[in-house]
């Protein structure tokens, strides 16, 4: 015999706030959801909402703090690399971070990130519609399989020391000018002009 499912258990409701278990609004009407498992909703507009599908959302009106990690070096050793203070893990799925109106600031010591995917899906894309400027005080270093560097303007090198080019092979021409075949070899040509259609 299948056991009758339980009714809504209303653990508080008064001029502050409501907090119940189970299936939320009327019973058969479009605003019912029987997948949800508890809601807390207080009279200055936060909602914590659980399902019973493992799902969690929250609404918070105003601003959120959370500060961690205050007592963590106590009991620890020296020789211990990492002090996790606060940690994220999406086993499956994607993390997003959203400021639409606002600003993201990433500020620590040391700031790593690393891609792990492998062949196209390990990848790190940064676009800006105005600046993006990289600076290091000590040295910034530049490295690929293959370095491609386009401006639909013009380029800048400024150095106050040497200016020191590394190369087997320097070809010269403009790649965007009619009469290039004219100068260079067939391939030559070619290459050059490939590289102006994948360096974008």
């Amino acid at each position: 015999m299948t056991k009758p499912v339980p009714p809504e258990q209303l653990i508080a409701d008064n001029q502050y706030g409501l907090i119940f278990m189970g299936p939320s609004g009327e019973k058969d009407k479009v605003g019912e959801s029987v997948d949800t498992n508890m809601v807390i909703h207080l009279k200055g507009g936060h909602n914590q909402t659980y399902t019973l599908g493992g799902n969690k959302g929250e609404i918070v009106p105003g601003c959120s703090h959370e500060i961690v990690g205050i007592n963590l070096s106590q009991g620890r050793n020296e020789s211990e690399s990492e002090a996790i203070a606060k940690s994220i893990n999406a086993e499956n799925g994607d993390i997003v971070l959203n400021a639409e109106n606002g600003n993201i600031k990433l500020k620590a010591k040391n700031i790593y990130i690393e891609t792990l995917g492998s062949d196209s899906d390990g990848s790190i894309l940064i676009r800006a519609n105005d600046h993006i400027i990289m600076r290091a005080d000590e040295q910034l270093n530049l490295a690929g399989g293959k370095v491609c560097i386009t401006s639909a303007d013009s380029i800048t090198l400024n150095a106050g020391g040497y200016l020191r080019f590394l190369c087997r092979d320097i070809i010269q021409g403009n790649p965007l000018s009619s009469t290039l075949e004219t100068f260079t070899p067939g391939p030559v040509a070619k290459l050059i002009k490939d590289i102006v259609e994948t360096c974008k």
